[in-house]
């Protein structure tokens, strides 16, 4: 009988072929898993640095409008580092003289999907 148990326990040592594939399989999983994860993160970070640039970019010009006068404020367009930024300015009048210019504002940026609009309106007092 001591043979046999000292059999059983010489035949159960180590970890088998299969064990060591079915871990290995386990673990590619997971480290595929995390690759793919961040990539993701990669490219909604990158997203994410456009849209602010377009953000500030419309800030930039609202802020310059807002230290002209009314009338100096004309529409226009330009492109400041692959953003395109399209306005338009219109006169606000009350009882025939007027009080202020609205100016509707939007930024187009580049996408990995394609180009994306934002629109800005404001109204700057005289």
């Amino acid at each position: 009988m001591n043979r046999q148990s000292a059999a059983r326990r010489r035949g159960r040592r180590g970890v088998t072929m299969i064990e060591l594939l079915v871990a290995l399989a386990i673990i590619s999983i997971g480290v595929f898993g995390l690759a793919g994860g961040a990539t993701l993160v990669t490219r909604l970070t990158g997203g994410g640095t456009i849209q602010t640039r377009a953000a500030m970019v419309a800030n930039a010009h609202i802020e310059q409008w807002r230290s002209m006068t009314c009338s100096s404020v004309s529409s226009g367009q330009d492109t400041v580092r692959s953003v395109i930024s399209q306005w338009t300015a219109t006169s606000v009048t009350s009882a025939g003289s007027r009080r202020g210019t609205s100016i509707s504002l939007t930024v187009q940026y580049p996408t990995t999907k394609g180009m994306r609009s934002q629109v800005y309106n404001t109204i700057l007092p005289c």
